[in-house]
């Protein structure tokens, strides 16, 4: 089984949303069957542009060097979801929403005719059959809050992919009751079925 693991955490050190990550790729290995791909979001992403756009909606036949250059780093990511059969999203809540990072590579990874096709009726995602694991970490705000946009946003975006099958495990309120939620979270990845 092949995973993308894709980290958002601004933090190299001290992340929980990474801690918590890493516990459920160990156990994808010791399952034995886990090829892991880790992506980080603090290296090489770039926001898009206009030369970004013309050239995504170019066939690629008519790209120009420097365009194909400009979509280097998106066509990477998107044949890393591709090769995928499972993702592991870490996220954590920054300022009410999804990292910054997350949301670039959700750009760049958001391609027409390649992860997703466009209907009368609105897309069509065209990565079926894979499986996704979000982690999501938050300071103060607990997921059945109206104010937890993390999954709404998540699942959309993975909707609109065709990923699907979804599963979230939350970490909460870690500024407030930091080792009890923490603790949640571990048992949940401890008790899944892979």
């Amino acid at each position: 089984m092949n995973i993308l693991w894709v980290n958002s955490s601004a933090r190299q050190q001290g992340s929980d949303s990474r801690a918590l990550g890493a516990q459920l790729v160990d156990k994808f290995q010791q399952s034995g069957v886990a090829n892991i791909c880790q992506r980080d979001l603090n290296n090489d992403l770039h926001i898009l542009d206009d030369e970004f756009l013309q050239a995504a909606y170019l066939p690629s036949h008519d790209r120009s060097p420097s365009q194909v250059l400009k979509l280097k780093m998106s066509d990477i990511l998107v044949q890393e979801l591709k090769n995928c059969d499972a993702l592991i999203l870490t996220l954590p809540m920054y300022n009410f929403n999804i990292p910054a990072s997350l949301k670039i590579w959700q750009d760049l990874v958001m391609r027409e005719g390649q992860t997703f096709k466009t209907h009368a009726t609105g897309i069509k995602g065209l990565l079926n059959g894979k499986k996704a694991y979000i982690i999501t970490t938050t300071g103060g705000v607990a997921h059945t809050s109206a104010d937890y946009l993390l999954k709404k946003l998540t699942r959309l975006f993975l909707n609109g992919l065709g990923i699907v099958d979804q599963t979230y495990i939350y970490a909460d309120n870690l500024a407030y009751d930091r080792q009890k939620n923490l603790d949640k979270a571990q048992t949940q990845i401890a008790e899944l079925k892979l």
